[in-house]
């Protein structure tokens, strides 16, 4: 009786009480470090099941194979999440830390899945991966509105190319070089061709 209550109390209550958002946001995380330790040929569902503290049976009843669960994990940081748009009261400063997350999403998932996904979904193209509702510009549209407000910006109507301007350059330098761009890029990207461009009136 003693051993089984030892048993018991060295079981992890939160783990075992996990529902919803928080059992999703802990499957989400074990993804990403599944991948980052792992890569992607090499990631499993066992592992991502220990490391989130679920069964194989919780994560098949909502993603039937890895690419799909590697897809939800991607997809959930693109675009960046509304609580997560910098404001720094500058535009300067807001983009180049837009910028810096998608370095940081890069580093957890892009690089390790991005070409593996490819390869499995086949004639998949990386913007239908990246975007099956379409390219969205959500977190320039909010950072510039801002500017405007701010007065930093004249209030003219930015086309959707040139609002993307910097995440498609910083999404060519991760793609082309496999690795996060350094601060003199993310800095380039900005003060050389975003800022002239937005700007000029």
């Amino acid at each position: 009786m003693d051993a089984i209550q030892d048993k018991n109390k060295n079981k992890d209550p939160i783990k075992s009480r996990r529902r919803g958002k928080e059992l999703e946001a802990a499957i989400m995380q074990a993804v990403r470090e599944e991948l980052n330790e792992r890569g992607y040929f090499q990631f499993t569902m066992e592992g991502v099941a220990e490391r989130s503290g679920t069964s194989k049976a919780v994560l098949y009843r909502r993603w039937t194979n890895r690419a799909e669960i590697v897809l939800a994990a991607v997809r959930e940081r693109i675009p960046l999440p509304l609580d997560e748009i910098p404001n720094h009261g500058n535009l300067r400063d807001d983009v180049c830390d837009a910028l810096r997350s998608m370095n940081r999403n890069a580093s957890e998932l892009l690089s390790k899945a991005l070409f593996g996904l490819v390869m499995e979904l086949g004639t998949t193209t990386i913007a239908e991966v990246m975007f099956p509702q379409g390219r969205q510009s959500r977190s320039m549209s909010v950072i510039l509105q801002r500017a405007i407000e701010r007065g930093e910006l004249p209030a003219r109507l930015l086309t959707e190319r040139e609002m993307n301007v910097p995440i498609d350059l910083a999404r060519h330098e991760l793609m082309l070089y496999n690795r996060p761009m350094s601060e003199e890029t993310i800095a380039q990207i900005v003060d050389e061709v975003f800022l002239p461009l937005v700007t000029r009136r």
